[in-house]
């Protein structure tokens, strides 16, 4: 069977079969075996199964029961929805309303939450509460909703007339709207990532892949379905334990996941020693640019690994294109690595401003990868273009076509990457001017030595500080959105047409930054 005629949770039966016995995720102190994990799949997949239910919400940390809700939904025939238990909570409810949720699967983390969250889901919702010593408080559930505290007994979950084009998943990201919006994926998506990836790599059984990402960022799919489905070990690790990978020795990872701005974040902090990462056979950079003097870091660490430098949005599942980096161009440290060739079945297409073909253009994308629209259709005017009788996704990234593949060169949009998470600056403007009305409201990027920095500028309106903003905000902005410096000035800052002087504001910003103590970065005086 052709790889994205495969279901997405099939991947994680294949690696059973590759590794019978084998460890199939380590979480904190317990290591399970593919068996015990598809144990816990089954046993959480009955009542849904049973129930015929087709959104479902994994509210959860990094836990047994985050994992095996995840493939739960799937092998329910479900679609798995991931929400971020620390999420703000008018993000979190906005999430779950938009996604119709007709389950959650709740573990103790995730029930903290469960106050905000309640009043949005709707009759019938059915809730599974895993690992918990007393049911999750319920105030807010109405006797028509159903409430499970425990999963069912372990046994084989089977959904007949599951089919490729069933929706696996729906991740939200930053919308230009001030909303974010719905990407769903559906198996035939991801799984021709994953057959792709598999084919590119030689992984199999022994192979331990780090787990830094939470499920709510579409990186760890990545992360998941390449262990489980090369037969190896998904090791889930804190932040502390993701800064500090030198210190993971007794995990002995082979396979590491990362954005290239942790990676550089570990390079600054000295923690990249020479020969540090003594284990690592293969690195795959993903979720915006990583440079040349970022990646002689990681090889100087990590002296035996291959640096394999993918791009991709979430839109075109995880990853669609990549560039294996050799360190031999003599390119200057702040050079760019090139994103490379397209992965087989995704094609591209490069236009300019008029739509027509280009050297030099944004790139556009097609193939059995790419999503079919996003959940909201008034998200899909601006994102597609018709061309040749094909329609493409506009991917808002600048690339230019050379002879080593494609070099991305930027957004030709509003949107900036930040750790890795996508982040529209549209929606951070919105909720600032929410948390300062009357205000005009300019939002920017800031080169940093770890990658871009957002800022922010509030123009007009009554004095406030920057403490009193932020936390307004983020009733609305997860923290990564959240602007690293906020300052206020009477007057708007305009130029001779009239229009907000965005240049003149980055510098001011720059030389705010440059003047920060890092003790002051939160308390400061806009």
């Amino acid at each position: 069977m052709p790889a994205d005629g495969l279901l997405l949770d099939q991947w994680f039966d294949r690696g059973r079969t590759l590794a019978p016995g084998g460890p199939a995720l380590s979480v904190g102190q317990q290591t399970l075996t593919y068996e015990a994990l598809d144990r816990e799949v089954s046993a959480l997949a009955g009542p849904l199964a049973a129930d015929g239910r087709s959104r479902v919400g994994v509210l959860a940390a990094k836990s047994v029961t985050a994992y095996a809700g995840f493939l739960a939904a799937l092998r329910a025939g479900a679609c798995a929805v991931p929400l971020a238990p620390d999420a703000p909570p008018d993000r979190l409810t906005g999430v779950a309303a938009a996604a119709g949720l007709d389950a959650l699967v709740v573990d103790a983390t995730g029930a903290a939450a469960l106050p905000a969250l309640l009043p949005m889901l709707g009759p019938g919702t059915l809730l599974l509460a895993a690992d918990l010593p007393e049911p999750p408080s319920c105030a807010g559930l109405s006797e028509s909703r159903s409430v499970v505290r425990r999963p069912g007994p372990p046994g084989r979950v089977r959904v007949p007339g599951r089919g490729p084009d069933d929706l696996a998943y729906l991740m939200f990201t930053s919308g230009s709207t001030g909303m974010p919006k719905g990407v769903p994926i559906r198996h035939h998506n991801i799984s021709a990532f994953v057959g792709t990836a598999l084919e590119r790599y030689d992984f199999g059984p022994g192979d331990r892949f780090s787990q830094i990402y939470e499920l709510t960022f579409d990186l760890s799919v990545s992360e998941l379905f390449l262990a489980w489905g090369s037969g190896g070990c998904l090791c889930a690790l804190n932040r502390l334990q993701a800064l500090a990978p030198a210190r993971l020795a007794g995990r002995r990872i082979t396979v590491w996941h990362a954005t290239p701005s942790l990676a550089a974040s570990l390079r600054l902090a000295g923690r990249l020693g020479p020969g540090c990462l003594p284990d690592l056979r293969t690195t795959i950079f993903c979720g915006e640019p990583l440079t040349t003097g970022t990646a002689r870091a990681w090889h100087t660490a990590a002296p035996h690994s291959v640096i394999d430098n993918l791009y991709g949005p979430t839109e075109a599942s995880v990853a669609c294109t990549g560039h294996v980096w050799d360190g031999a161009d003599g390119a200057p440290d702040d050079a760019v690595v090139p994103i490379g060739e397209a992965f087989p079945g995704v094609d591209t297409l490069v236009v300019d401003e008029e739509g027509a073909p280009a050297t030099t253009g944004e790139l556009c994308l097609r193939g059995a990868q790419v999503f079919h629209g996003y959940l909201d259709p008034a998200e899909d005017a601006q994102r597609f273009l018709d061309h040749d009788g094909h329609r493409w996704y506009r991917t808002g990234d600048l690339v230019r076509r050379g002879p080593g593949g494609m070099a991305h060169l930027g957004r030709l949009d509003s949107q900036l990457k930040v750790q890795g998470y996508r982040v529209e600056t549209g929606e951070v403007g919105e909720a600032l001017r929410a948390a300062a009305p009357g205000a005009e409201v300019a939002v920017l990027t800031v080169a940093g030595d770890s990658g871009p920095q957002l800022v922010a500028c509030l123009m007009g309106g009554p004095p406030v500080t920057q403490a009193e903003i932020l936390g307004r905000a983020a009733r609305r902005l997860p923290a990564y959105m959240l602007p690293r410096l906020l300052w206020w000035l009477p007057e708007p800052v305009l130029n001779a047409n009239g229009k907000v002087d965005r240049p003149r504001l980055r510098r001011a910003a720059e030389q705010r930054l440059a003047a920060m103590q890092p003790s002051s970065r939160r308390s400061a005086q806009i």
